[in-house]
């Protein structure tokens, strides 16, 4: 590949020490459709007692089957990262740490690049804002473009 297109890194909190099965069917299907591509995943567990484990895509086993999309770890979620989220976990949760590429912008990103024109600005909206300022605005279902 010779470039990557726009990329997002999301942090998931779970109440408990595992992904949920709806959570990682969703990724998966949305990985299969292209739109997305996984760049790294990385699933950390606090024990009640305060320990650590780190779990990294090749060692993920049969828990969250990724070979379906022939996913390998870049890298790219650094100790850093994991030292931040770590921080955060409460004792007997887990979260995943997925780094994502807009596989779908990646033409575009391409295209503003080679044009020599330059991002201004860039900002990831989460769905649950998007949802509220919509119903606050009165728009339905109907709405939504498909």
């Amino acid at each position: 590949m010779d470039s990557y297109g726009p990329a997002d890194l999301y942090v998931v909190a779970f109440p408990e020490d595992h992904v949920p099965a709806a959570v990682r069917q969703a990724l998966l299907d949305t990985l299969a459709s292209g739109v997305i591509t996984l760049l790294d995943l990385t699933l950390i567990r606090k024990s009640a007692d305060g320990g650590v484990q780190l779990i990294e895509i090749e060692n993920l086993g049969d828990e969250f089957d990724l070979t379906v999309i022939d996913a390998t770890s870049t890298g790219l979620i650094g100790d850093e990262d994991v030292d931040g989220i770590v921080a955060e976990l409460e004792p007997g949760t887990s979260a995943l740490a997925i780094l994502l590429e807009n596989t779908w912008a990646r033409q575009l990103a391409g295209a503003v690049l080679g044009s020599g024109a330059i991002v201004l600005a860039a900002e990831r909206i989460p769905a649950a804002v998007v949802n509220e300022v919509a119903e606050l605005a009165g728009l339905g279902e109907e709405s939504v473009p498909a």
